[in-house]
């Protein structure tokens, strides 16, 4: 790790205090010292972190030891440190770690954990106070677009987000839960078990983050409703026309018209929600396109479209309230009809979320302000549609949301990882917008984005910065989509692969798209040299960031397609078979890739998405399901 010395005391941690005094000279962790601590499991998690550090420490329980040099006190004083979930750090000849309450306990030795992975075992004398600005500060990760984690890929995930002190996980569900009488939903996609939730669960609350139950009902419902079984629940079962245009040709959102939708919702989630110690959980309701095309026609025509939606929202919402006491809900959707805003019950959470840079965050927040209701801004990592990020429009993203919703008093924060069309975005892409959303959720502050870089480096991909600049260089990947045109929700490079027959819609510049695609060649090469043979670790995600690099590639070649022949189905053979072969090679990467931290489970569902080109190239149109 990076090495300091006397006159080198810069310090990189994420978050970052509010407070930090450096003070003359340095404190040494030597071995044989004692780490006394209010909290059993707090104390001996950070001996065991030394222990890894090659630092040898001995754990005592004792309120108010005698402390010598070098050992190390933890405990709680709420007078000392008024802030809920705050603490104070004092290094000077011995280390003390004050927290309001257990919450700051444990985020002081975070702290501290990452001074020491820093610094090693000498760190600069310091003084710390702290504490977080927004009492809720979440992460929601998609594990129902194809991609499931393993259990011990979570684990890993939760364990550096508890770092980060991100307090609340959401894992957004479709139908990737083994639901006991609806095999033949999950079936094919390695779903989480009961006992997988209730040991999840638990490994949460050791890390004080709260899990919360994330299941959609409502829209998003296709991978239900394309089954027979289901079909009949279906608002329009054949399909409907998009609002941007095309037509999505499987059923989407449950009917409110069809009695037995209320009894489906309320079956799935008596089964589920139990699992889940929270008192809230998020019972979805987004994007609800085709209501009023099928089988509500006739009752959005009467009783107006809003009045639909709302009716059956808040069937939904005493289903969830039998065994939840708050229930979120994402925002979308209600806000086409504010009037129904105000009959809102008030332990229900509107969730604010939109995931452009200027997304419209200061009305939206207004809106549910003025209305007396607790809600969340939620904006995203920008990591899907686009292969290697937007990470510039992730900063921006969630900045724009935490800055208005600190402003209007939003109580939380909860930052989106989706997967659309395939979930092809490697682990290591989502870092940059999951660790700038823990910084500024807990201080709402201008961030230097080039020491908030190094700082994930040190802390995330545990690398010296200097001599593995990991996080730069995904960040400067994530910006070269800015030199070809704007694409919302994506770039230009993953539309184009995905859906070819567009071509219409693009201003497709040959020039333009050469010198992105240099760009990536050049950033490649530069990747490439860090993987090593020594050091497994790194050497896998250098292969993550690869294999994404080189569909990124593939994309923008497709564009070169484009712009040179107008239509996939004009590129002569010999381009095309050699295209081919390029891109069976990267998803063989990416099928061995995939198979490392996720189960197999959807991964040829993925890969069934990121064929659709070969298809188009045989006259195959067919849409995806979301």
């Amino acid at each position: 790790m990076r090495k300091v010395n006397e006159y080198d005391f810069e310090i990189y941690l994420i978050p970052f205090p509010k407070k930090l005094e450096v003070k003359d000279g340095t404190f040494l962790l030597s071995s044989n010292r004692w780490v006394f601590s209010e909290s059993v499991d707090i104390g001996t998690s950070l001996v065991n972190f030394l222990e890894k550090e090659g630092i040898s420490y001995r754990f005592g329980r004792y309120k108010s030891p005698n402390l010598y040099y070098g050992d190390i006190f933890i405990g709680t004083n709420p007078y000392v440190v008024p802030h809920k979930e705050g603490y104070k750090l004092f290094m000077d000849d011995y280390i003390t770690i004050l927290g309001h309450d257990e919450r700051g306990l444990f985020y002081g030795v975070q702290t501290l954990k990452q001074l020491i992975r820093q610094f090693g075992k000498k760190i600069p004398k310091l003084f710390i106070e702290d504490y977080p600005d927004f009492p809720n500060r979440g992460i929601m990760i998609d594990i129902s677009r194809d991609r499931m984690p393993k259990l011990d890929t979570l684990k890993y995930i939760i364990d550096k987000l508890s770092e980060l002190k991100i307090n609340q996980v959401q894992l957004y569900m479709e139908h990737t839960f083994a639901y006991k009488e609806h095999e033949e939903v999950w079936k094919d996609y390695s779903p989480l078990t009961h006992e997988e939730i209730i040991e999840l669960d638990k490994y949460c609350k050791e890390r004080y983050i709260e899990l919360v139950p994330n299941q959609n009902t409502f829209g998003h419902m296709s991978k239900w409703l394309i089954h027979d079984k289901y079909k009949h629940l279906a608002e329009a079962p054949e399909g409907y026309e998009t609002p941007w245009g095309g037509r999505y040709e499987y059923p989407f959102s449950l009917s409110p018209a069809v009695p037995e939708s209320e009894k489906f919702v309320e079956e799935i989630l008596d089964e589920l929600l139990p699992l889940f110690s929270s008192e809230q959980a998020n019972v979805g309701c987004d994007e609800t396109f085709d209501l009023g095309v099928g089988k509500s026609k006739e009752l959005c025509e009467r009783y107006g479209k809003g009045k639909v939606y709302f009716d059956f929202l808040m069937k939904i919402y005493k289903i969830a309230k039998k065994h939840k006491e708050s229930v979120m809900f994402w925002g979308d959707i209600i806000e086409n009809h504010p009037e129904f805003i105000k009959y809102l019950p008030k332990d229900m959470i509107p969730m604010i979320w939109g995931y452009e840079a200027d997304h419209p965050y200061e009305e939206k927040c207004g809106l549910y302000a003025d209305s007396g209701l607790s809600f969340y801004v939620c904006p995203g990592t920008s990591t899907w549609n686009t292969f290697i990020g937007r990470a510039d429009n992730a900063v921006v993203n969630i900045k724009n949301a935490i800055l208005n919703g600190k402003k209007y008093g939003a109580i939380g924060v909860l930052t989106t990882d989706w997967g659309d069309n395939g979930h092809v975005q490697h682990l290591p892409f989502s870092w940059i917008g999951f660790s700038y959303s823990a910084e500024m959720s807990w201080n709402v502050s201008e961030v230097n984005i080039d020491k908030f870089l190094k700082a994930l480096d040190i802390n995330i991909f545990e690398v010296n910065p200097d001599e593995y600049p990991i996080a730069e260089l995904i960040y400067k990947l994530g910006i070269v989509h800015n030199k070809l045109f704007y694409t919302p929700n994506g770039t230009p490079f993953f539309y184009a692969f995905l859906y070819p027959e567009r071509n219409g819609n693009y201003k497709l510049e040959l020039e333009k798209i050469k010198e992105v695609e240099n760009d990536v060649l050049s950033l490649r090469k530069e990747i490439q040299k860090f993987r090593s043979d020594e050091d497994s670790k790194l050497s896998f995600v250098v292969d993550q960031i690869l294999n994404n690099i080189d569909f990124a590639l593939l994309g923008l070649k497709v564009m070169k397609f484009l712009s040179i022949y107008k239509d996939i189905q004009a590129v002569p053979e010999n381009e095309w078979m050699e295209f081919e072969d390029e891109f069976n090679k990267v998803i063989e990467s990416y099928r061995r890739i995939w198979l490392v931290q996720n189960r197999p489970g959807g991964l040829e569902q993925s890969i069934y998405k990121l064929s659709r080109i070969l298809r188009v190239r045989r006259g195959d149109l067919r849409g995806l399901i979301f």
